[in-house]
């Protein structure tokens, strides 16, 4: 132990009281039986001062036994007093021994970083209200700087806690904040396994570099051909995002300039691209509108009211990043030109929440990825893999993957703890039963992952009893921690028996939001571990080629905000919905529109709603579900207006018949862009019939006019007749329609007349035959006695 520190003595005036050791908990230990977001005994001694402590910045990324860690911290001081006195110092834990540690020392209280230094004066004093930052300089080996150092023992990964003390309106020194971070401390000058035959074989890593974003189309469109119809954004949250500062912008140029310095991180890495995301850049690129998508069905218009510019509503407004997006292409074109690409779950669909639909469209629609990075980048991508967001399958998906028709089996990227080996081993590639092949990355890797960027998530799979407020720690600390993950996982999966060195996968959540510091942070460890020799590159390709064992798909049972059964009940209904309009069109020859071009835009609106993106964020989750909920109306309504546009229009509410043969006329009309083949269908008393047209095709947003007659049994003067059209396939169509049929009132009359008419008729005949006869006996008779 150097001069810097000292173990921390029980009972010291500036530490408070150690609490036991964070004990794990169980998902139904959450708020009202629900899911758990962090163990409540995390950090349970932490003042509740009003002052808070935050690491800003934190660099290097990993840092030598002789080297310096660069600190800048910010103290807020949110209480209504005086802040003065200001006093920091560090603490720190002994190296953790296993990744897994790293987010259990993170929870740990105060008086657990037993190794502590003196403590330095900060100047200033803080106002109520007021915040300010401080630049720190600790140096690893205890040598003099703003702090003094960490004296730490050697190379490791080390927890380590910034203790602020001061005095709170005059009420003497205290311990009023505190915060926590990791330190990755590496050897000075790494031995190279080549000049060393008995040194270790290093791990190989592969890494995901992800593309995503849960800004997307507005809901509610439709699509079109052979030109996409306009696209329609809700606001200009993504063109931000695709801007040089913005998020994507950010996450590909510090990959691009990273890549360009290494061809090893190059090699390790493999780009994953959101789909919807890509095709939506696509689109954006070519100009689009902000606001809400008018209505597609077409309603009939007056001749003056188009004259007038009556029509569709559009109260949208002209889209600003059409620029912003074409150039992000360009970079990205550039990007993955002769580098490894694989895509995302369409929309960052749920895997297994698509499975559960049991809809092979929507499940075929969520895959394309592939074939959209083709078309759109002009470059190859891995088929047959998945990367589900959840970070594990369930054995229906497994089964859907399974029946797949594939030369190739599925592979599906999961976390360790998502599958069980049957011998018990930590196989990276496992082969599940049916043949789909699973690709295991580290749990605690992933989990520190998902935990990093603006969005920090609670992994689905892991242990509740590790979780935290992630809230409670900036970007930097929780970025930091990740690193550390990262050295531990490498240190583990190296060998040093001659066995075969482990790969560690580093997959971070498909929308990842880190910012460009760290990001460059994180692509700085990883490319800083091939350079030194301490890991291996391997690229996606080979680490999918792995040599497999056999084994099952594990459910996380602690899934903190998995897709609800409700939501995915809501989804197979609405999948039928849009599957029925499709049916109720019919293709023409002359059109280049098809009826799943013009309804996969609400596919796609339901595949987004079924999403992972920000579900596992605590804070977000619910808004998360809420606006899934609310794509998903909008789609039900939409398809309720397609359904409606087709529909029958009668004369009246009333038609009088004058006979039988007297003709009721009805308009059958169609708002949809394709045509449509009906028939007439009916209800009516027994007796009573209408003698419909037989099949009959209503033109794309036409009309046609048919005639119908009815027949009535004698005893029926009047009756209801229901209406209502129906596709070939005897699935109805429109809303029905009653009219009241009526005899008209000299029916009755008419007949007798008619009656009266025909016996005067005969009886006038039979007068003329008989008097013709007798006539002409009479003549006969005086021919005979005129010539006797």
């Amino acid at each position: 132990m150097t001069r810097a520190a000292r173990p921390l003595a029980c009972g010291a005036a500036a530490v408070v009281a150690m609490v036991a050791t964070t004990v794990p908990v169980s998902a139904q230990d959450g708020p009202d039986g629900g899911p758990i977001w962090a163990n409540p005994e995390a950090r349970s001694a932490d003042p509740d001062s009003g002052v808070s402590l935050e690491i800003l910045g934190q660099q290097p990324a990993t840092v030598t036994g002789s080297g310096a860690l660069d600190l800048r911290v910010r103290v807020t001081n949110s209480s209504d007093q005086e802040l003065s006195g200001l006093q920091l110092r560090t603490q720190h834990q002994d190296a953790v021994a296993r990744p897994e540690a790293v987010a259990t020392s993170l929870m740990s209280n105060q008086g657990e970083y037993p190794w502590v230094g003196p403590f330095q004066q900060l100047e200033g004093t803080l106002a109520p209200g007021e915040d300010r930052q401080f630049r720190l300089t600790v140096p690893v080996d205890g040598r003099a700087g703003s702090l003094s150092g960490l004296g730490v023992g050697g190379p490791g990964v080390y927890p380590l806690l910034l203790n602020l003390n001061a005095d709170l309106g005059g009420a003497g020194t205290s311990f009023v904040a505190a915060t926590r971070t990791t330190v990755t401390v590496t050897e000075d000058a790494p031995a190279d396994p080549a000049d060393d035959p008995d040194a270790a074989r290093p791990a190989g890593i592969t890494m995901l570099w992800p593309l995503s974003s849960s800004a997307t189309a507005g809901a509610g469109q439709v699509g079109d051909a052979p030109e996409p119809s306009q696209l329609y954004l809700p606001d200009e949250s993504l063109a931000e995002e695709l801007r040089p500062e913005g998020r994507l912008g950010t996450l590909l140029s510090t990959y691009r300039s990273a890549a360009a310095e290494s061809d090893d991180l190059k090699e390790a890495t493999c780009i994953a691209i959101d789909p919807d995301l890509l095709e939506t850049v696509s689109r954006m690129s070519t100009g689009y509108r902000v606001g809400e998508a008018p209505s597609p069905v077409q309603e009939p218009v007056r001749l003056r009211d188009r004259w007038a510019g009556g029509g569709a509503r559009d109260d949208s407004v002209a889209g600003t990043g059409a620029a912003d997006a074409a150039s992000w292409l360009d970079d990205l074109r550039a990007v993955v030109d002769g580098q490894c690409t694989v895509p995302l779950p369409f929309a960052g669909a749920d895997v297994d929440a698509v499975s559960a639909l049991g809809d092979p469209r929507v499940a075929e629609l969520s895959d394309r990825g592939a074939e959209t990075i083709a078309e759109v980048l002009d470059t190859p991508a891995a088929t047959g893999v998945v990367v589900p967001g959840s970070g594990y399958v369930s054995e229906e998906s497994v089964q859907r993957f399974n029946d797949a028709d594939r030369a190739t089996p599925t592979t599906v990227l999961v976390a360790d703890d998502a599958v069980a080996t049957d011998d018990g081993g930590e196989s990276g590639v496992v082969t599940l039963p049916g043949g789909t092949r699973a690709l295991r990355f580290p749990a605690a890797l992933g989990s520190a992952l998902a935990a990093t960027g603006e969005h920090p998530a609670t992994a689905a799979y892991s242990t509740p009893g590790t979780r935290r407020d992630l809230g409670d720690d900036t970007p930097t600390e929780r970025m930091a921690a990740a690193v550390g993950v990262l050295d531990l996982e490498l240190r583990g999966a190296a060998a040093s028996d001659g066995s075969p060195a482990g790969n560690v996968i580093a997959s971070p959540p498909p929308e990842w939001t880190v910012d460009g510091d760290d990001a460059g942070t994180w692509l700085e460890a990883v490319a800083g571990r091939l350079e030194d020799g301490s890991a291996r590159a391997v690229s996606f390709g080979a680490a999918l080629r792995g040599v497999a064992s056999d084994g099952t798909v594990q459910v996380p049972a602690d899934d903190p905000a998995p897709v609800g059964e409700d939501e995915v009940a809501q989804g197979r209904e609405l999948a039928a919905d849009v599957h029925d309009v499709a049916r109720i069109m019919v293709e023409d020859d002359n059109v280049a529109l098809t009826p799943e071009i013009f309804t996969r835009p609400m596919i796609d609106d339901l595949l987004r709603s079924l999403t992972d993106h920000r579900r596992r964020v605590a804070d977000e989750s619910a808004t998360t579900r809420d606006r899934a909920a609310e794509r998903r109306g909008r789609v039900r309504d939409l398809t309720g207006d397609l359904r409606e546009s087709v529909s029958l229009l009668p004369p009246g509410s009333v038609f009088t018949r004058a006979s039988d043969s007297s003709p009721l006329i009805v308009v059958a009309r169609n708002g949809l862009p394709l045509p449509v083949r009906v028939n007439v269908d009916y209800e009516s008393e027994d007796g009573v019939t209408l003698n419909t047209p037989g099949v009959q095709q209503i033109p794309a947003q036409g009309s046609v006019t048919l005639q119908m007659t009815t027949s009535f049994p004698t005893d029926i003067h009047d009756t209801d007749l229901t209406m209502f059209l129906e596709t070939t396939d005897d699935m109805r169509i429109s809303e029905p329609v009653t009219i009241r049929m009526a005899s008209g009132p000299g029916n009755g009359a008419l007949v007798v007349g008619v009656g009266v008419a025909v016996v005067f008729g005969l009886f006038t005949l039979i007068r003329v035959t008989k008097r013709r006869r007798q006539l002409a006996n009479r003549r006969g008779s005086a021919r005979r006695w005129s010539g006797d």
